[in-house]
């Protein structure tokens, strides 16, 4: 009672085969706190014992506030699992995608290129430690050819499509390197068609072509949610850096129309108390 606590907000079943596994990220009748389940958006929200985890005196309110799209981040670079001299490529640059370029470079991933379409994104990154030369504009250059020129045409070993978009998982495969990665992370805007010069660039390149969803939280030191919490601690990670809005939480629909609307350039809007 009275301790510090963040909440994984997926509710388990923990009776359908993935929660047997304790692959609770893929649990087939789950509930969730803020989605299936209201009540999030809320000075106060009731959730099971389960799904809380101590926080350490080092984590600020802020940084635990962003536990979720940090472990989503986590949860896809270790699907990954690129090592340190791969060519990586993260394309999106929304939370989800410059959090995992917070945690590639925290990783030690040297070679890291990402692909953004926003003046505020390139700051972002370039305040994280990415060098000038490392962003790509999507909107001033011609993606496919910048990648090429920086990995001698073989493309990346590792890509991360955090867009979710018919092009942009087209591109990835495109600009994946033979034997690599492309890690579809971007949840879809729409229905996908894969065109057929793709597919066979899939085949004769042996690509791995994986998906990822939600975070892996077991209570267990091996989690992404401790590896998160882990960071935090060691002061490895930031994420208040990405917070653009503060907003009290009588302000919260402001907050909402700013996202929906676009009226302004953000990357998290954040309602405090």
């Amino acid at each position: 009672l009275g301790r510090s606590v963040g909440i994984f907000p997926l509710i388990p079943c923990k009776t359908c085969s993935p929660c047997r596994k304790k692959l609770y990220e893929m649990c087939r009748n789950y509930d969730y706190t803020g989605s299936r389940r209201d009540g999030a958006f809320a000075e106060y929200v009731s959730v099971p014992v389960w799904n809380l985890i101590p926080l350490p005196e080092e984590a600020s309110f802020e940084a635990a506030a962003m536990l979720e799209p940090m472990a989503v981040a986590v949860h896809a670079m270790r699907r990954a699992a690129p090592a340190a001299a791969d060519t990586t490529v993260v394309c999106g640059l929304g939370t989800i995608g410059l959090l995992l370029v917070m945690f590639l470079l925290d990783a030690g991933i040297k070679n890291l290129l990402v692909i953004g379409n926003k003046e505020f994104q390139k700051q972002a990154v370039l305040k994280l430690g990415l060098p000038k030369d490392a962003y790509c504009d999507s909107r001033t250059e011609d993606v496919s050819r910048w990648l090429s020129a920086r990995t001698d045409g073989m493309g990346a070993d590792v890509f991360f499509e955090c867009v979710g978009k018919n092009e942009t998982c087209i591109q990835a495969v495109q600009n994946t390197a033979p034997a690599g990665t492309v890690l579809l992370t971007g949840n879809p805007f729409s229905d996908m068609e894969l065109p057929k010069d793709v597919y066979w660039k899939i085949l004769r390149n042996q690509l791995k072509v994986t998906g990822t969803w939600n975070s892996s939280y077991i209570h267990d030191p091996a989690d992404d949610w401790n590896y998160v919490l882990d960071r935090l601690s060691a002061k490895k990670i930031t994420p208040e850096d990405l917070i653009t809005h503060r907003l009290p939480l009588e302000r919260l629909t402001e907050g909402l129309h700013i996202m929906r609307d676009k009226t302004e350039d953000y990357i998290k809007i954040m309602a405090v108390l």
